[in-house]
This record gives structure tokens, sequence and C-alpha cells, in this order.
């Protein structure tokens, strides 16, 4: 197999949301019988010096999509763990604020609320209150009704006694019905709480009748302390490379390797490999660094820091 640039057009498997002219392209590609195969693919080194690569997103559609696609694993997990849109929509307000801030400043000074305005599109109300919140303090979450009525089954009489959640009949005064009449809006019904909470495996049937709360369930969803740190701290980073090498012309590292038309097996074995061999990098680089921080953390220039990361996504997981 030779390594081949500028080669013919590959008509990949599957739609590609935000396909970019082959011609504007000058990538590395493997042509496989028809199969789409990237071997060692810079994603991101091309693109941003593409003549059509405007700084106004309403006139760069690819770039939009291209947002929107890298958004969706994001919102799939927001869904699954209840974090709604108004959520959501504060924590992107409060986002765009301490970046603005932070990173927009001119000659060393501050940006004003109105700066921010302009800039952001944030509302020059919503600034200030952002802006008046203390470093310690987190931007105030808008529970979603699930997560509001999770809190008074467990905790409040007359849903939870002693601290013990109790059994609730579907109907009635004190019943899951009611318990979501308090919490939800006219226009979600207790019983399509009730379907996607017994899809969620959240609540079970039990012989009489009633419903019971499923806390071995939700116990098994709840994140760690520690898993919710390096998700933020790894992902951050990663998404840190990737647009900065969209936006500047300093690159920094960023490769991946994708094949597909694989069968199970093969996906397993190579799973399985690439666990091997990223540990055997990880645990050198750890070494090397651990070296080099002893010999450097008492000099005055020592400011930095890096993040090497390593992941194996498949398809294969999500069916």
């Amino acid at each position: 197999m030779s390594l081949k640039r500028r080669s013919r057009v590959l008509k990949p498997d599957f739609p590609d949301p935000y396909a970019v002219p082959r011609r504007e392209l000058d990538i590395p590609l493997i042509d496989l019988r028809g199969s789409t195969s990237f071997l060692i693919w810079d994603f991101f080194t091309h693109w941003c010096s593409l003549p059509f690569m405007s700084n106004d997103t309403h006139e760069n559609p690819l770039l939009r999509r291209a947002i929107k696609h890298v958004l969706k694993p994001l919102v799939r997990f927001f869904i699954k763990k209840q974090i709604t849109l108004p959520t959501l929509v504060e924590l992107v307000k409060s986002a765009y604020v301490e970046v603005a801030e932070k990173d927009f400043a001119i000659d060393g000074k501050a940006p004003t609320d109105s700066r921010i305005n302009l800039i952001t599109g944030v509302h020059r109300k919503d600034v200030k209150r952002l802006r008046d919140l203390n470093d310690e303090h987190k931007p105030s979450e808008r529970l979603s009704i699930n997560s509001l009525m999770l809190a008074t089954w467990m905790a409040e009489a007359p849903y939870a006694q002693k601290g013990e959640p109790q059994d609730l009949p579907i109907q009635g005064d004190v019943s899951f019905e009611s318990l979501a009449n308090l919490y939800s809006r006219q226009n979600i019904r207790a019983s399509s709480i009730l379907a996607n909470w017994r899809d969620l495996g959240w609540v079970v049937d039990t012989e009489d009748g009633a419903l019971r709360l499923n806390l071995d369930e939700l116990q098994s969803h709840q994140l760690s302390e520690d898993q919710l740190y390096f998700f933020a701290e790894n992902l951050a980073d990663h998404m840190a490379t990737s647009t900065g090498n969209l936006a500047s012309q300093r690159k920094q590292f960023e490769r991946a390797v994708f094949y597909n038309r694989l069968t199970e097996s093969s996906i397993k074995k190579l799973r399985a490999s690439s666990k091997e061999k990223a540990m055997t990098v990880l645990k050198a680089l750890n070494q090397e660094a651990l070296t080099m921080q002893k010999q450097d953390k008492q000099l005055d220039d020592a400011n930095y820091r890096f993040r090497l990361g390593s992941y194996f996504y498949t398809d294969l997981d999500d069916e």
C-alpha cells in the first residue's frame, strides 16, 4: 500500500456532514478498495488556512455545522444526566463572560460590561450579575424537574420517612402524580415523566402496583468528583488544542488514526492493542516529565504545564 496525496476523491461509507472540497485539502489517505481510511490524520492543520474560513459564523456554514457536530456528544450526555437547556444557557453565559474578562482585556485593563456585551452578546444585566459573583461561587443551576422530584422523594415527607423514600401509588393525594405536579409545567404530564423514568430504570413496579425508587440504578449513574474533574480538565485541554489549531498559525500536535469497515473481533483486538501501546507511551512520558519537574520546579521560569491524553472510540460501544 502506498501513501497518496491529492489522490482521487474517496467515496465514504457514511455521509460527511461538513465535508470540505477535496481540492482544498492536502491530507494523507490510503485507498483500500473503496473504504474510507485516514492514517494519522491531522484534523485541523489545513482547515484554518482555507480561504472561505471567515470569522463571521453567519457567513460560514461549514464552521456552524462543525460546531453542531462537536456539541452532539455533549448534548447526548446532558440529556442522560437531566441537564436541561436553561441550565446549559446559564453556564454558557457564565463561560462567555469569564473568557471575555480574562482573555480579551485591552492594555491589561479589564473590559467594561458594555464591551463584554458587545463581543459576546450576553445582556448587560447578565454580565454585571455574573461578574459580581465571587471566585468561589458557581453559576446558579436551575434544577430540572427530575432533579427536584428526586430530591423531594428521597428526603421530604410525606414522600420519604426518616430519610427513606416510600413506595408511591401512581395516582392519589400522595403519589407519583402529585409529586410530579409540584414541579412540572402544565405541558409536561406526570405520565410522560413516569414513562421516561421507567425507561431510565429509575423506578420499578411493585407487586401491589406501587412505584419504588430504584436507588441502585440511580447510584450507578452518579458521577464521582474525580471523574468530573478529569472529564473537565482533559476535554477542555483537548478542545483548546483543536480550537487553537484552527485559530492560530502555531500548531500543537494533534493526530488520530481512523478506519471503518471493521468486524467486532477486529475492533476488540485494536482496542486492546491501542490501550497497551498508549499506556507504554504515557508511563514513559510520565517518568520523563517527573524527572524534569524535579529539576525545573525551583527555577523562576517554571510556569508552564502540558497534558498528553489518549482515547479510543468505537461505535461498537453505542450498540
